[in-house]
């Protein structure tokens, strides 16, 4: 009997490049949720509550993405953005400074 080799993850369906008049909705869109996100660091500037600062920052982790997405011929609308793992830790830690351990909150208090 053969040794079982370990099975290989499967590739990542190809996406399929966008049209031109996608590709215009999409930067059109880009440049609309750009705005929206300066509104909101305007008007956040004047709140002392950092955990709202931090869904800024986010923001700018989704826009970095669908830049990067849409340079590439991608669809970030319909098929999300891909994360690099600097971001996705940013991500895991941003929600946790949004939302706090949530885990930590929710596990029984230990008895003295």
């Amino acid at each position: 009997m053969a040794d079982a080799q370990p099975a290989k993850p499967a590739a990542a369906a190809p996406v399929a490049k966008i049209d031109e008049r996608r590709k215009l909705e999409l930067q059109n869109t880009l440049n609309r949720i750009s705005v929206i996100a300066g509104i909101f660091d305007t008007r956040m500037g004047s709140v002392n509550c950092k955990p709202f600062h931090a869904i800024r920052e986010l923001m700018d982790i989704y826009i970095a993405g669908a830049i990067r997405a849409l340079s590439t011929g991608r669809d970030y609308l319909d098929n999300g953005i891909e994360l690099k793992d600097d971001e996705r830790a940013s991500v895991e830690t941003l929600i946790l400074k949004i939302y706090g351990d949530v885990a930590k909150k929710d596990a029984p208090a230990e008895k003295a």
